[in-house]
């Protein structure tokens, strides 16, 4: 069982849940006495529901909680502004963090991006059980931890530790940056998907290593090897709709199209990795996620396969790379794992500001002692009772500027 200290003796009731296109799946647990209870985890598919409330409702209902969670924290497959998020394959769908909290009664509801939760969610990781070490080197708790996953899309985080050792996760938008050739057939498909996406001078990254991009790649290789092409695959892959890329993984013994397709795809996603961990110098550990990761390990974990090469080639700097610790991580849960970190995160802060302002309350009510009948000794009470109001006024200033330091190294 997790414990976890620094919580308050009350028990806090916490929400998560990771909101993605398809898929909503939501877990609610209790810190009671440093503990941590699962009080149920559970999956639900969004075309049964209307809204993203009515999913929620149904799911605390079916939790039979006494009251409702002091606070809750959801990663959602989209972009975050002023805790609002919309999504763009589910036109009914959208979510806004204080209307979510204000109808259930919540004290507070926080959205985060999902690759945001997918980092702190790394956290969370037992690496002996969980990730397939690919290059082992001393782990510094000091440095920055590098994250960068390849499925529907290619995210891209990192994470800086404070003073206390303690991470924050920061986004980006890094499976947007260019694409950069490595061979001369690379050149031309650079030159490919610049024609199909109607770009002039660059393609990200992404329109190569994600499940769609495995796609791209087939499609040009059909182009350019059109002898090449396996009737049958090449049908089962056209109506394979968005599992394009997993029928082509599926068929790499099969076609010679299929091979040379997630060939490029290894070069390309090591590639990448390498420039972020050029970027970052993640001596705290660089973690491959997503789900084309655990699902092509085999691929990935070759030490003298494509994927390592193209991470280490890196010119006169490449020895640089071999001091960062890699991790393939093998699960595929860190979205709903980090969503649920950050709300034990924001159950922690709003404890500690709840005792303090309770703090600050009971030296605000610091009681004067009466003033005396004696007309001279009435005036010195009268001056020693302001200066103790003065006093508890600054004492209680200070505990308020506690409160705002603490909540701002969070």
């Amino acid at each position: 069982m997790e414990t976890y200290q620094h919580f308050n003796a009350k028990s806090q009731v916490v929400v998560s849940g990771d909101i993605g296109g398809t898929n909503t799946r939501f877990s609610v647990v209790e810190i009671h006495s440093g503990n941590k209870i699962v009080l149920l985890k559970k999956e639900y598919q969004n075309c049964d529901y209307p809204t993203f409330l009515s999913v929620l409702k149904k799911f605390l209902e079916e939790a039979k909680l006494d009251k409702a969670p002091d606070c809750g924290c959801f990663a959602v497959a989209g972009p975050v502004a002023d805790n609002k998020v919309r999504f763009t394959n589910r036109d009914s769908w959208s979510i806004d963090g204080d209307e979510v909290a204000d109808a259930l009664g919540i004290d507070r509801v926080v959205l985060i991006n999902d690759f945001l939760a997918v980092g702190y969610g790394i956290l969370t990781l037992d690496e002996e059980k969980e990730c397939v070490v690919l290059q082992k080197a001393p782990k510094r708790g000091d440095a920055p931890i590098a994250c960068i996953g390849a499925g529907t899309g290619l995210g891209e985080c990192f994470l800086t530790p404070n003073q206390d050792g303690e991470y924050t996760c920061f986004p980006t938008e890094g499976g947007h940056a260019e694409f950069a050739p490595r061979s001369e057939l690379e050149v031309e498909l650079l030159h490919f998907l610049k024609a199909k996406f109607s770009q002039k001078h660059r393609i990200s990254v992404e329109r190569v290593v994600s499940g769609s991009g495995l796609a791209n790649v087939y499609e040009f290789l059909v182009t350019k090897y059109p002898e090449k092409v396996d009737a049958a695959i090449h049908r089962q892959i056209l109506e394979a709709g968005d599992l394009k890329g997993k029928i082509i993984a599926q068929n790499t013994r099969a076609n010679e199209l299929c091979q040379l397709t997630m060939d490029i795809f290894a070069g390309a996603y090591g590639s990448e990795a390498g420039v972020a961990a050029l970027k970052w110098l993640p001596f705290g550990g660089l973690y491959l996620t997503g789900g084309l990761t655990p699902k092509n390990i085999d691929l990935i974990q070759q030490k003298d396969g494509l994927f390592m090469h193209s991470l280490l080639d890196k010119g006169r700097v490449s020895g640089m790379l071999f001091n960062i610790p890699i991790y393939a991580v093998m699960v595929e849960d860190l979205g709903e794992r980090g969503a649920e970190y950050m709300g034990l995160k924001l159950a922690e802060e709003l404890a500690v500001s709840a005792s303090s302002k309770k703090s600050v309350a009971a030296v605000a009510t610091t009681v004067i002692p009466a003033a005396p009948t004696n007309t001279k000794a009435a005036s010195q009470s009268n001056e020693q009772g302001s200066n103790l109001e003065w006093i508890a006024v600054g004492t209680a200033l200070a505990a308020a500027a506690l409160v705002l330091v603490r909540n701002f190294r969070r």
